[in-house]
């Protein structure tokens, strides 16, 4: 790849131009790092254990919250 001053990579709004042209840059095959038919890590139980618990919170916080709305309403008497 051959260098070209920042002047020269500017466009007329001052933003870097990318060039896409380059034969020199070869491609190389992606190789996948996960093993076919291999279970799935040990984290992955916890995470869901960690979900599932934060649903829980959020529906016990949701209906304290509204028992808590409804019992102001009961006290002021509307």
């Amino acid at each position: 790849m051959e260098y070209r001053s920042e002047v020269e990579n500017l466009d007329e709004d001052g933003y870097t131009r990318l060039d896409f042209s380059s034969q020199a840059i070869t491609g190389r095959p992606v190789v996948s790092e996960k093993e076919t038919g291999a279970t799935s890590p040990c984290w992955r139980p916890i995470a869901v254990i960690f979900g599932i618990l934060c649903l829980v919170i959020l529906v016990i916080a949701v209906v304290l919250g509204t028992m808590a709305v409804f019992k102001a309403m009961i006290c002021k008497g509307y």
